[in-house]
């Protein structure tokens, strides 16, 4: 069974219908996933690489985050938020502010990063959610 979240990168707002990895990323129960901000044609575009993440219900993920930004102090960050609750998740975090690195604390979180600086990469690992959405 696969599970359907929702990504909330507080910079960037992305909203997706399923978690997405290709069998080669697969190691030994783990789902790694390579994701990245901007695109090959804009670096500065506010998008994921990525618009679907998929994993099994209850797997070891870990998201390779990489900020593709090249204006050094452009910061973004990753953060994972229950299915539907990915505006509530970003409303809360822009209230949360930068001493909370912008990221509400909140049940509705189920995985985030830190601030991550222009081509900066950070790992994010978690457990997929068993819960089906």
């Amino acid at each position: 069974m696969k599970n359907v979240m929702a990504i909330a990168g507080l910079s960037l707002l992305l909203t997706t219908s399923a978690f997405a990895a290709p069998a080669a990323g697969k190691t030994a129960g783990i789902v790694k996933i390579e994701l990245t901000t901007g695109t090959p044609k804009n670096k500065e575009e506010m998008v994921f690489s990525k618009d679907k993440l998929t994993a099994k219900a209850g797997s070891k993920v870990v998201v390779n985050f990489k900020n593709g930004s090249a204006a050094k102090g452009m910061m973004h960050n990753f953060v994972l938020a229950e299915i539907g609750k990915a505006q509530a998740v970003l409303d809360a975090s822009m209230s949360a502010g930068p001493d909370k690195g912008w990221v509400a604390s909140t049940p509705d979180v189920l995985a985030k990063s830190k601030l991550v600086d222009a081509g900066e990469t950070v790992a994010i690992e978690f457990t997929a959610p068993t819960k089906p959405g």
